[in-house]
């Protein structure tokens, strides 16, 4: 609970939520950049966390299979 916190730890809180949400919108943004613009980022931001997550597995799953078929056919 942030509001029983010392000042010092209630700023290295803060510094780590800030931190925490920089990454977040980076990933976020990269889910936009990844899907070429069929999702937007506000799309991604109206979703679910659990279906964030599942795009992000199922987008990774298709990346490997594009990258299996392509070094088949380098071969």
């Amino acid at each position: 609970m942030i509001a029983s916190r010392q000042p010092e730890e209630i700023q290295t809180l803060v510094s780590s939520y800030e931190k925490q949400l920089e990454q977040t919108e980076n990933n976020f943004i990269d889910i936009v950049i990844r899907s070429e613009g069929a999702i937007s980022y506000q799309d991604v931001m109206q979703m679910p966390v659990p279906s964030i997550k599942l795009l992000i597995e199922r987008m990774n799953n298709r990346v490997e299979e594009i990258n299996k078929a392509n070094r088949g056919s380098r071969r």
